[in-house]
């Protein structure tokens, strides 16, 4: 059975646009049993969706630490050392890609942030990151960016498999 990792706009996006809670719950009930079967969430994941205390959580934090924070189900990869390899791979490409400025290795060398993370894990341990970011189609190393870098740039780059929310719904046959 394939396992995903999951990127937080992939819940952050449907949340605020399309698959609200009272419009389509039937996304969510998807969700929460495809999470069950084989989606994981890194703990910078978890992190960026619960980082609000009291009444300032919002209606996707509450279903979040509801329905999604089973430990068995959360990712700590500090002591992973094959994940430690594959991080430190992550950053030394994009230290050393033509296609990056120094801005850009900076967004992605702090350490609470979750996209390295998500790479690296999925390298170590062949997960599918979801994510509903795109590819940077005007990459190029005589004109680098100085942007944060994309997901799925990243992982082409570094042969781990990438898909959208889209892309996941079809290969878990969801219909909503």
């Amino acid at each position: 059975m394939k396992k995903y990792l999951i990127d937080s706009n992939s819940l952050i996006s449907p949340y605020r646009t399309f698959y609200q809670f009272d419009i389509v719950p039937s996304f969510w009930e998807w969700f929460k049993q495809t999470y069950d079967q084989s989606v994981y969430l890194v703990d910078r994941v978890r992190d960026e969706l619960c980082h609000a205390k009291g009444d300032n959580k919002d209606d996707l934090q509450i279903w979040v630490e509801t329905y999604c924070l089973d430990r068995s189900k959360i990712i700590f990869p500090n002591s992973d050392s094959a994940v430690l390899t594959e991080y430190a791979n992550v950053l030394n490409h994009i230290e050393t890609s033509p296609f990056y400025k120094q801005r850009s290795y900076d967004e992605w060398a702090v350490f609470e942030k979750a996209d390295p993370w998500l790479i690296a894990i999925a390298k170590a341990h062949d997960y599918t990151i979801v994510t509903m970011e795109e590819r940077n189609l005007n990459l190029n190393p005589k004109n680098p960016t100085g942007k944060e870098p994309r997901i799925p740039d990243v992982c082409a780059a570094l042969g781990v498999r990438c898909i959208n929310l889209y892309d996941l719904m079809r290969e878990v046959q969801c219909v909503i």
